[in-house]
């Protein structure tokens, strides 16, 4: 009896602690280290779900919610989808830190392009870290500054980086601002037959997606846009063999 009793008073010790609101506004670490990405900030009074064991110090907490990750191009299939298994990462780059790994529940959608990358939102649940005891006294600026799950900005006029998109709606439907640099796609030997007339390209001169023109309303010629930096707004598609991604620009500006 007085063991059930015990296991009881342990099992209810538990259920407290995991019910305790948070004393302060927290960052969720990627790993048990404050030099890694931060996955989201938690407010002050936000119940926090335990996910496991963790260092000492810290505490493994699971977080549902929205978060900013990127995903190599070839793991977009022709419907726009994220496929599954595909990682998710936190930078475009190949040697960025993996945030998760595509699930078939995963609901995502694309925001931009980033050369080879897509820009995405992936809605899910995570796994993260939170510092207690002495590391919470840590000042959150040790950390990288937030990649996933941080609050995504308002709208703005474009991107400084080329081939970013910046997000103008909730839909893939919705017009969306690209930067990039136009360039005709047809090369007599690189590229005799491109589907489109012209690309956008990034900084090292690599496409990242066709324009298509069909829609595009200006009150000069597009040749003066040629070899410059532009501003796109359109919605992205894929190319009918699925290989490539297409703009459907609207408007066209220089930047």
């Amino acid at each position: 009896m007085k063991i059930r009793i015990t296991l009881l008073a342990l099992s209810l010790s538990t259920v407290q602690l995991s019910a305790d609101p948070l004393k302060t506004d927290t960052a969720v670490f990627q790993q048990a280290d404050a030099s890694s990405p931060i996955i989201t900030q938690l407010k002050r009074g936000e119940n926090v779900e335990p996910a496991g064991d963790a260092p000492a110090g810290w505490r493994r907490i699971s977080v549902t919610g929205t978060f900013e990750a990127f995903v190599h191009s070839r793991d977009i299939s022709k419907s726009l989808e994220v496929r599954e298994g595909a990682n998710l990462v936190t930078a475009p780059s190949k040697t960025a830190p993996i945030l998760s790994v595509a699930q078939k529940t995963d609901q995502t959608e694309i925001t931009g392009l980033r050369g080879d990358y897509c820009q995405i939102k992936v809605t899910k649940q995570l796994e993260g870290f939170i510092a207690i005891g002495q590391m919470a006294n840590r000042p959150a600026e040790s950390a990288l500054a937030p990649i996933a799950g941080s609050p995504v900005p308002p709208p703005v006029a474009a991107s400084n980086a080329l081939g970013r998109a910046v997000p103008s709606g909730n839909t893939a439907d919705l017009p969306r601002l690209f930067s990039g640099t136009l360039v005709i796609a047809r090369r007599a030997l690189l590229n005799p037959n491109p589907p489109y007339d012209y690309q956008l390209t990034d900084l090292s001169g690599r496409r990242f997606a066709y324009v298509d023109t069909k829609r595009l309303v200006l009150t000069g010629r597009i040749d003066s846009f040629l070899d410059q930096i532009v501003i796109v707004t359109g919605t992205v598609r894929n190319t009918v063999d699925g290989k490539d991604l297409v703009v459907i620009a609207e408007s066209m500006q220089a930047k």
